[in-house]
């Protein structure tokens, strides 16, 4: 293998479970094949660019690939660290030399926005947030994190201090990994200068707010999110809607290349359904005035500008659809009933009302089993020492037909999520500063009865930002700040066990505020309340 061996830095976007991705090209013609896919015809007359996570699966393939010649010349690209022993492994098989180059160009996570990314871990992500069963059989999940987390740093060019929630057996592990990594086993890769203030690897637990991901969302990105579901690829897969036409049953929303969505992905459902109706309105002007054809001269300009306007056409429908989709769901499940009372439950101060209204609730026919379960939940997370009142409405579930399973659920939430367990305050109760906020927001009342609850993040960043973390709440793994120099100027967030839009969300508005800190969050996944619970299942039954 003659090649040269270059590593490139970058952020750009990257499919977290790249399997390898094949560009074929002569003379600006392009052939794009997964490197997986069944071989074809021997092209030698191509040059093949390669695009590859650097794991032992790909490697083999690209080598029966080299050891086939399929393709003339192979310029191969690593998304993160290549081992030597890949390397050699390749430079075996490459016995025709038709390797010209290798280099790693770190963007090995899924951009979701430009402040959030995740490593889309899928079923893995469960196995993250037991720390107890970090075994051999989670360790390429675990290995996934690092290796994530090492991308962004490579391509950022960053060697941050680590520091991590203390209570989070998983967070620690975590960020020890990293930190042996970056300070041990990599130096010279990641022997970047520090500026003053420096970047600040904070890495935290799902755990420590497990309210987020399961209330009901009401800004737009989230709310699709959480009803229909956004894959990695920004993907809305609306299918299962027999009524919308063939070219609307998936959509892409992507805030690069969709200006309505980067504007409103974070407005709230009042303003969103204003939004959608002034762009209907805008897009309705524009086409009565395209009607007035009544020159030659009238038509070329119309033809000049009619890519443009289709493109217009579709965007409206796009949205319309969505919004119109959104909104029937939420009226056949009476989403925002069940909102409210959430709402209530996680930001109320009135122990007794939240009860009464989550145990009138349960006996509403109308709402669905998830959204009864979800305000379960939700209470024994806020007042689970109030037994006898949890136990009554668990009760309430089984007598409606709910599983074992998910009535366990209550269990596994205040053992991994509980008071105990946690790092932070989540609820503002730890602190008089806390509840006093609480009683005050209480008696003046909230604009917006829905959206009453904030992340736990933001008020972790914010101290994070002002260098007031706790050091016995966030400890430092390895070097820390010197004296007098505690306040980062980049903080890299990253959750073990999952991000949530809605923390994406206080990312970016955080970030807009342009305090001098800047904030880039990550997580194992994107969660939203069913995958939540779906995570939270499969810890149940691993632990039998």
């Amino acid at each position: 293998m003659s090649s040269s061996r270059r590593r490139v830095r970058s952020a750009r976007r990257v499919d977290a479970s790249l399997n390898g991705i094949v560009f074929a090209s002569h003379q600006q013609v392009f052939l794009i094949e997964l490197l997986q896919e069944h071989p074809h015809d021997v092209m030698t007359h191509l040059k093949a660019v390669v695009f590859v996570r650097p794991t032992r699966e790909n490697v083999e393939r690209l080598s029966a690939q080299l050891r086939r010649g399929t393709y003339g010349e192979y310029h191969v690209f690593f998304s993160n660290i290549a081992p030597d022993g890949l390397l050699r492994h390749l430079a075996d098989a490459d016995e025709d030399e038709l390797v010209k180059q290798v280099q790693e160009y770190y963007a090995d996570v899924v951009a979701c926005d430009r402040h959030t990314f995740s490593l889309d871990a899928g079923a893995a992500n469960s196995g993250l947030m037991s720390p107890a069963r970090w075994t051999r059989n989670s360790s390429a999940a675990i290995d996934r994190c690092v290796e994530g987390i090492a991308s962004v740093l490579l391509a950022m060019k960053r060697r941050p201090f680590i520091r991590h929630a203390g209570a989070s057996d998983s967070a620690r592990r975590l960020a020890a990994d990293v930190h042996r990594l970056v300070y041990e086993q990599e130096t010279g890769l990641f022997d970047f200068r520090r500026g003053e203030g420096s970047a600040h690897l904070l890495i935290l637990d799902r755990f420590d707010d497990a309210v987020t991901p399961l209330l009901s969302q009401w800004t737009y990105q989230a709310m699709v999110h959480e009803i229909f579901g956004i894959s990695s690829t920004n993907r809305v897969d609306l299918r299962h809607v027999k009524s919308l036409s063939k070219e609307l049953r998936e959509l892409v929303l992507s805030a690069s290349d969709d200006a309505f969505f980067a504007e409103n992905m974070y407005a709230n459902y009042g303003d969103l359904g204003a939004s959608v109706k002034a762009l209907v309105d805008q897009f309705q002007l524009q086409a009565k005035m395209t009607k007035k054809i009544e020159s030659i001269d009238d038509m070329a300009r119309f033809v000049e500008s009619y890519p443009e306007f289709r493109a217009k056409s579709g965007n409206v429908s796009k949205h319309v659809a969505l919004m119109s989709e959104l909104s029937a769901v939420i009226s056949q499940r009476h989403l925002m009933a069940a909102s409210q009372v959430e709402q209530e439950v996680v930001c109320g101060t009135d122990r007794a009302g939240a009860f009464a209204q989550v145990r009138d609730s349960l006996q509403n026919p109308q709402l669905l089993e998830e959204e009864r379960l979800k305000l379960v939940l939700l209470f024994a997370l806020r007042y689970e020492s109030e037994i006898g009142q949890i136990q009554d409405l668990i009760q309430t579930l089984m007598s409606q037909g709910v599983s074992g399973a998910k009535l366990n659920l209550v269990r596994t939430l205040i053992k991994f999520g509980g008071e105990a367990a946690r790092t932070g305050d989540l609820f503002g109760n730890r602190s008089f500063l806390g509840r006093a906020s609480k009683v005050v927001g209480s008696l003046k009342g909230v604009e917006n009865v829905y959206t009453q609850h904030q992340p736990l993040l933001s008020s972790t960043i914010q101290a994070a930002a002002k260098g007031s973390l706790k050091l016995e709440e966030y400890p430092f793994i390895g070097s820390q700040p010197a004296p007098g120099v505690s306040k980062p100027t980049e903080i890299i967030v990253f959750i073990v066990g999952g991000a949530c839009y809605e923390e994406a969300k206080i990312v970016a508005q955080f970030n807009a505020l342009n305090s001098g800190v800047s904030v880039l969050l990550g997580g194992s996944t994107i969660l939203n309340a069913r995958k939540f619970q779906d995570d939270l299942l499969r810890m149940q039954e691993s632990e039998r």
